[in-house]
């Protein structure tokens, strides 16, 4: 039983065979390939994708965050401060509350001060009560002793409301215009 392979008589393939088996082969390929192509051709897609994304944002990713940070300063230094100066003086109005009131006059008694005006400064504190006057117009006729001592013994007699802040009384200047007729009151 000691035979050797090369005393064997070698046998050749019939030579359709050769076509045979590569028709065969070329078949299996292509039926495997049409089972297979979209997995593989999604498989190969996303690789593709996925190592092109990666060096992409690796390479813009720190450019990018730059350049919007840039972006975001710039516009705060040069757009922010200028916006207030884009509206006009005459447009914004100031709309008055009820937060603040100015001091008034609520009761006087009877003065009169001869024919001239007089113009008084009435500093009031916070509980209506006057503190200290000036006379800004009609010095002369306060002048004399009888007239000024009278004009005294009013603004201390007199009753005034006194200004508020916020709900609270505060202290304040009342202005008071004595003409020859009248008295005009201005806080």
């Amino acid at each position: 039983m000691n035979i050797s392979l090369r005393s064997i008589p070698q046998r050749t393939p019939p030579p359709e065979l050769r076509s045979v088996l590569r028709v065969m082969a070329s078949q299996e390929r292509q039926r495997r390939l049409v089972r297979q192509s979209l997995r593989t051709w999604l498989r190969h897609f996303w690789t593709r994708a996925d190592l092109f994304l990666h060096h992409a944002m690796r390479a813009t990713a720190l450019p990018a965050a730059g350049g919007l940070c840039a972006a975001v300063f710039l516009f705060m230094m040069f757009v922010v401060p200028v916006y207030p100066l884009l509206a006009h003086a005459d447009d914004v109005l100031d709309v008055p509350t009820m937060l603040s009131t100015e001091g008034s006059l609520k009761a006087m008694g009877v003065l009169s001060l001869g024919d001239q005006d007089v113009v008084v400064d009435v500093c009031v504190d916070g509980q209506g009560r006057m503190t200290d006057y000036a006379i800004v117009t009609g010095a002369a006729i306060l002048a004399q002793k009888e007239v000024r001592r009278r004009l005294e013994n009013t603004l201390l007699f007199s009753e005034f409301t006194p200004a508020t802040s916020f709900g609270q009384p505060t202290s304040s200047h009342v202005r008071l215009w004595f003409h020859a007729s009248q008295i005009e009151v201005k806080g």
